[in-house]
């Protein structure tokens, strides 16, 4: 009889070799074996999104973490999802940077009012600090918006993310989509490929509109920002050097946000308008 103090092997090596017996064991008694899936600990390429996506459908049948989403439905959630993360992650470093400003302005305007300077008021300071409690709310908006677009990428691709998933290294920017009407994207489709007609051919010109209408304001949110980057830059220096004043620095901490902000959701609904319009043709 064999005991524990004959076995002389490593018990490290032992491990693999008692898995694989335990499997085969269990696969004959027909016990259905789950693969242990490791935690994505970086946001995948799109391109790597989309695979993963394509793999919840691999068998013709969607997966059980899909149930009752058509495979166009899944992919532009996904998409959808996705650039959400990228979208909220920009908007929330612009955050990071204008609470940065506005909580140096209140620490330097508090330091004036204190050593009695009169063209520091209380009011001037509350404004500071109302702008303070904006941004700080839009932080906390764009974080909760992440990690449910998170939540969400986890059940339509069928992974899981580590706690502080890496979001930092995939570029945001707006989708390639030049054609301005249906007639011109139709042009440009391989040989053989399918025309629209109908109610499919109306969804695809409502579509169309949308994204013309995206692409108007990107396109505006684009010459705004380089303006207010400027603007940002001036009244700050004004301002540390004593030339400028608290409505002013205020003023174009305000504008700032609004227009970056506004920016990444301009490319975000852009890019959103264009995986409706490609979902609508893959349907029709």
């Amino acid at each position: 009889m064999i005991t524990i103090s004959h076995i002389k092997t490593p018990l490290a090596q032992l491990v693999p070799s008692l898995v694989l017996w335990l499997t085969l064991l269990f696969s004959w008694q027909g016990v259905a074996i789950v693969e242990a899936i490791e935690p994505l600990k970086k946001l995948p390429t799109l391109a790597e999104v989309l695979k993963l996506s394509a793999k919840q459908y691999s068998d013709g049948k969607p997966s059980n973490t899909v149930q009752g989403m058509t495979q166009s439905e899944n992919l532009l959630s996904v998409k959808n999802n996705y650039d959400l993360i990228l979208a909220r992650r920009e908007q929330l470093e612009i955050s990071d940077e204008v609470k940065g400003h506005f909580e140096k302005a209140v620490s330097q305007a508090e330091k004036k009012y204190e050593e009695g300077d009169e063209n520091i008021s209380q009011s001037a300071i509350t404004k500071l600090k109302l702008g303070l409690a904006g941004t700080l709310n839009d932080i906390s908006q764009f974080k909760s918006d992440i990690e449910l677009a998170q939540l969400q990428l986890e059940k339509y691709l069928g992974v899981q993310w580590v706690q502080n998933l890496d979001i930092s290294e995939p570029k945001f920017d707006p989708v390639n989509f030049p054609h301005k009407t249906v007639d011109e994207f139709l042009k440009n489709r391989s040989t053989g490929s399918k025309t629209p007609k109908g109610s499919g051919l109306f969804e695809l010109k409502e579509a169309v509109i949308a994204v013309n209408k995206a692409r108007e304001q990107l396109a505006l949110a684009g010459k705004n920002r380089k303006m207010t980057r400027a603007l940002l830059v001036t009244e700050s220096a004004n301002y540390d050097f004593g030339i400028g004043n608290e409505a002013e620095l205020f003023e174009a901490l305000i504008i700032y946000t609004r227009v970056l902000v506004g920016y990444y959701e301009a490319i975000h609904t852009f890019n959103v308008a264009v995986y409706r319009f490609q979902n609508i043709y893959s349907e029709k």
